[in-house]
């Protein structure tokens, strides 16, 4: 059995001598507010545009760290510097979110969707949390109310070009969106964000998922259908440990409170997910090389992705939570059985023992692939919250070789 004491420190030492004092010492630009996308390994700049998705996870990151674990003020700064940038710059006249901003700020790129609308509100909500400032509530009300609309227009677009075009629809945006609602939970009334919750989690749970198999699929048609090419047959192995580890968050709320959530996640969906989980250990981790690869295919084709080989560090740490969290509702030997396997992989190859931070994806031979630790598509946030969640939730593992029910103690799993 696992020293889940010991295990639990040694994530909050990962979290605080490693991952938090890189972030802390290099990712603020002082000169132009905000952070800065991409960092070498030893936290030198590389200088570029900014994407809104990345701010908006930093600022949530740091401000959800302020309110989840003992409330450093220095934390609070560090979110406080992405959320006020957010608020200058990153909007247009109607309040939706751009894509990308050169570093001072400029537009330089639409959004696609709704993913960085999502993550603002996340950032603004989260500061809200940390600040009981009511400038961040209403920015992340009005920020959040064209979301769903915006997202209405899409599909009817999508619906409308797709006798002309071959269109699709991708599971990160849509998770994007179930974040954003879960974090909206404090500052909407009870029916407006029951409304919501259940219709992103019907969107996942039933054009998501396939009929079928039951497997979380990526990317589909506009009416969920099955897209028969290397893209619409990949399952993503980080975007399916994150769905898991939100779902898996709203079913431990829903058997905390009663706030509508209970007929939603049901433990039959916790089934389906610790199942995802399972299949993507066993089908995703790379038996020659060892660790999770990032994607894999369900009909079991060749992967066409030149990236199949390249082992991240975000895949991994949501891989843990996830794992954990499920061993937790349903205390499954084999989620601790995996949660061990890639522990040891995760804690031996991406921790940097030359400097502070850990190396953000590595190769087959467990060297670091990029001369980065951030990059404008990976940044801070799988990092912070999956060690926080872990470091929290490990001790609570320590009550189950004693409790004759699972996932009933008290914890703190906050999303």
């Amino acid at each position: 059995m696992l020293d889940f004491q010991k295990l639990s420190a040694q994530y909050q030492q990962a979290l605080l001598r490693q991952v938090v004092p890189f972030w802390l010492k290099h990712s603020q630009d002082a000169q132009c507010g905000g952070y800065f996308d991409a960092l070498t390994t030893t936290g030198e700049v590389i200088e570029g545009d900014k994407s809104v998705v990345l701010q908006a996870q930093q600022t949530w990151a740091f401000a959800w760290l302020y309110t989840t674990f003992d409330g450093q003020t220095i934390w609070l700064d560090q979110a406080r510097q992405g959320a006020t940038f957010l608020s200058q710059f990153a909007h247009d006249e109607l309040l939706s979110c751009y894509a990308q901003l050169d570093r001072r700020g400029r537009p330089v790129a639409p959004s696609s969707d709704c993913s960085p609308d999502a993550y603002v509100v996340m950032a603004y909500a989260q500061m809200f949390q940390a600040t009981a400032e009511d400038e961040w509530a209403m920015l992340a009300r009005q920020t959040f109310s064209g979301i769903f609309q915006r997202r209405e227009i899409a599909r009817q677009a999508i619906s409308t070009n797709s006798e002309q075009y071959r269109l699709t629809r991708h599971l990160a945006e849509a998770l994007a969106v179930l974040k954003a609602t879960v974090a909206m939970q404090p500052l909407l009334d009870e029916e407006s964000w029951k409304q919501a919750i259940e219709s992103i989690v019907q969107e996942i749970m039933h054009e998501f998922v396939d009929r079928r198999t039951d497997i979380l699929r990526e990317c589909i048609l506009p009416d969920g259908g099955f897209l028969n090419t290397p893209e619409g047959r990949r399952l993503n192995v980080g975007l399916t440990f994150q769905a898991a580890n939100y779902l898996l968050d709203l079913y431990a709320e829903a058997t905390r409170s009663k706030n509508g959530l209970t007929g939603l996640v049901t433990r039959k969906v916790v089934s389906q997910v610790v199942a995802w989980c399972q299949q993507m250990c066993e089908q995703g981790w790379d038996e020659a090389t060892t660790g999770l690869s990032p994607s894999i295919d369900f009909k079991g084709q060749s992967i066409t992705f030149p990236d199949l080989q390249q082992k991240w560090a975000w895949v991994h740490v949501e891989a843990l939570s996830a794992l954990l969290k499920s061993y937790y509702h349903t205390t499954n030997a084999d989620c601790l059985k995996w949660f061990k396997r890639i522990h040891d992989y995760t804690f031996q190859h991406f921790p940097d023992p030359k400097t502070i931070g850990w190396h953000l994806v590595i190769d087959t031979q467990g060297q670091p692939l990029l001369r980065a630790k951030v990059i404008p598509t990976v940044g801070c946030y799988s990092l912070i919250r999956c060690l926080t969640e872990t470091a929290q939730l490990l001790p609570a593992c320590e009550q189950l070789k004693t409790s004759p029910q699972p996932g009933r103690s008290r914890i703190s799993l906050n999303s």
